[in-house]
């Protein structure tokens, strides 16, 4: 094979890889937006990067010291960077580091700048101006790319904040930023579950291979040519089976399980889910 032809394979290996790569993590992204500032979302990737590299080479070579050189080359960054997400491994998060709406509410709090100095409470700001404004707050907390019009449609319609009747003042009403509605939190919290449990059977079926393993089931069915009007009857068809694949599942589980229980054994489960999408959606939604 001439060098032309390896740097066109490895060209098409990197494109392909890439390609995966980013259809796993688009639905991450899609979720975050609104909720995690890429910012936030990034640094998130990059401690846990460092974190997952450390339990990697410790793994490979038990009895050997985990280095900071091994950690920067396995990560692609830097030894100060890695010491910095080392040491934040345990930060306890809160929304304004997360999402530009909080750190804006944040700021009015704690920022002399836009407090009332007899009351010591955030003071009811003119919109536009210079300094001590509502324009100058998103500035300070957000950024100069955020407009002080789209911070405070944001903040009005999460009803954070209030105009005058003129339309030229604003007041803090509620300081507190709901990032996820309580209404969400439950399937939020499964879904994470689920995703976690999908990555995990697709990284075995990756190793397997190497490790000599048996593959874990990771199969997918689906039709590209279902009528729009017989959606509901197969959501429906679908429920009513998985359920029935769940009671089985179930039943199997419990008959194996040791009784009494001396503890934790292994962990042993099998995950379902459901999707559908319409023909005007995006491309890259897959």
């Amino acid at each position: 094979m001439t060098e032309t032809a390896v740097r066109a394979t490895e060209r098409g290996n990197v494109s392909w890889l890439v390609e995966s790569m980013a259809r796993m993590i688009r639905p991450i992204v899609r979720f975050a937006i609104g909720r995690v500032s890429c910012s936030a979302l990034v640094d998130l990737v990059r401690q846990i990067y460092v974190e997952e590299a450390r339990e990697h080479l410790q793994a490979e070579n038990p009895d050997r010291r985990v280095t900071r050189s091994a950690l920067a080359l396995l990560c692609g960054m830097d030894g100060r960077a890695i010491k910095y997400f080392e040491d934040v491994a345990d930060r306890a998060y809160v929304p304004a580091d997360i999402c530009s709406e909080a750190a804006i509410l944040e700021a009015w709090m704690t920022d002399q700048d836009f407090v009332d100095a007899e009351t010591g409470k955030p003071a009811e700001l003119l919109i536009h101006g210079p300094q001590g404004t509502f324009q100058r707050l998103v500035s300070r907390a957000a950024g100069r790319a955020v407009t002080p019009q789209t911070a405070l449609d944001r903040l009005l319609e999460s009803k954070n904040v209030a105009l005058n009747e003129e339309g030229t003042h604003v007041r803090l009403v509620d300081p507190s930023y709901m990032l996820v509605p309580d209404s969400q939190q439950a399937a939020i919290e499964a879904g994470s579950f689920a995703v976690n449990r999908l990555g995990k059977a697709v990284i075995h079926n990756t190793r397997r291979f190497d490790e000599n393993q048996a593959p874990w089931l990771q199969q997918d069915r689906w039709s590209l040519r279902i009528p729009r009007e017989r959606l509901e009857w197969v959501r429906q068809q679908i429920r009513a089976l998985l359920k029935d694949q769940i009671e089985d599942i179930e039943g199997v589980l419990e008959k194996e399980e040791s009784q009494p229980a001396p503890g934790m054994e292994c962990s042993v489960g099998v995950g379902w889910y459901y999707w559908e999408s319409q023909s005007s959606d995006r491309p890259k939604s897959d």
